[in-house]
Parts: C-alpha cells; sequence; structure tokens
C-alpha cells in the first residue's frame, strides 16, 4: 500500500491541509469550477498515465513497488482531490505524513510530480485561476512528504 503513497502524495494530502474551497457564497466551490467527478477522474487518470512513466517522479521507488494497482491508486487519487476541491467524496486513507514515511521523496521528484500535474491541467484546459488554486493546494503538501531535500 506504500507504492500508492508517490503519487497519492502530492493529491491526498489536500484532504488533510485544505477545507473545502469556496471564495463567497455565490461562487461555485472548486469541485464545481474543475466540472465535478467526470473532469476530475478524467485529469486524475492522465496525471497518473503520465506521472508512472516519467523518470523525474521515480514513481515505482526504483522498482520496489512494481506491483502498484494503479487502478486503485486512481481511485484514491480522485477521492482525495474530490473532497479537497469541495465535493462529496470522502478520502478515508491514511495522512501524507504517517503515508510516505521511509520512502525518501526527494524535493526534485515532489517538482516533478507537481509539474505533471500542471502539465495535466494545462491539457484538460483548466482556467489559470482553477489550475492555481489547485496547484496551491497540492504545494501545501511537500512539508509533509519530501524527506530528502535535493
Amino acid at each position: 500500500m506504500k507504492a500508492l503513497s508517490i503519487v497519492v502524495s502530492l493529491l491526498l494530502s489536500l484532504a488533510v491541509h485544505a477545507e473545502p474551497t469556496k471564495h463567497a457564497t455565490t461562487k461555485k466551490s472548486l469541485f464545481e469550477r474543475l466540472g465535478g467527478q467526470p473532469a476530475i477522474t478524467a485529469v486524475v487518470d492522465s496525471f497518473v498515465n503520465t506521472t508512472a512513466v516519467n523518470p523525474k517522479v521515480n514513481f515505482f521507488r526504483d522498482g520496489k513497488y512494481k506491483g502498484l494497482d494503479v487502478v486503485h491508486l486512481k481511485k484514491q487519487v480522485t477521492a482525495f482531490i474530490v473532497q479537497a476541491t469541495g465535493g462529496p467524496s470522502e478520502y478515508k486513507g491514511r495522512d501524507m505524513k504517517t503515508a510516505h514515511v521511509g520512502m525518501k521523496i526527494t524535493a526534485a521528484e515532489f517538482g516533478a510530480i507537481a509539474g505533471d500535474l500542471a502539465a495535466t491541467l494545462d491539457k484538460f484546459k483548466v482556467p489559470k485561476a482553477e489550475k492555481d488554486e489547485l496547484m496551491a493546494i497540492a504545494a501545501s503538501t511537500q512539508k509533509d512528504i519530501v524527506e530528502v531535500a535535493k
């Protein structure tokens, strides 16, 4: 299960660190502005696929997590983002610090994951305001995930 953590790390800690996003009572939640469950599911599918093959991410932790259940990972990441952006799903996974202890995720690997997320959001033409909001939430998780400064 630790294998789920490399990508989930970036996104799943949103649930721990973020309240549902609402700018004003008349403004839609980030979940709604992103397009709801179908849009988030599509973005996560593409994002995880991209991250899994990016050697800068070290998704499988040098082969340690070759048997990773990617389908389950995508469901976890989706539930996490839905909750963190104000949607109806409830993420029930581990907190990010616990999930990533001993994985030795570097700042560079975290940056590569963030880059893949940004590129995926661009691919899906997510508007700048929503992209920036989601990226800021993701960035807030770095302190709980990164164990190696380089």
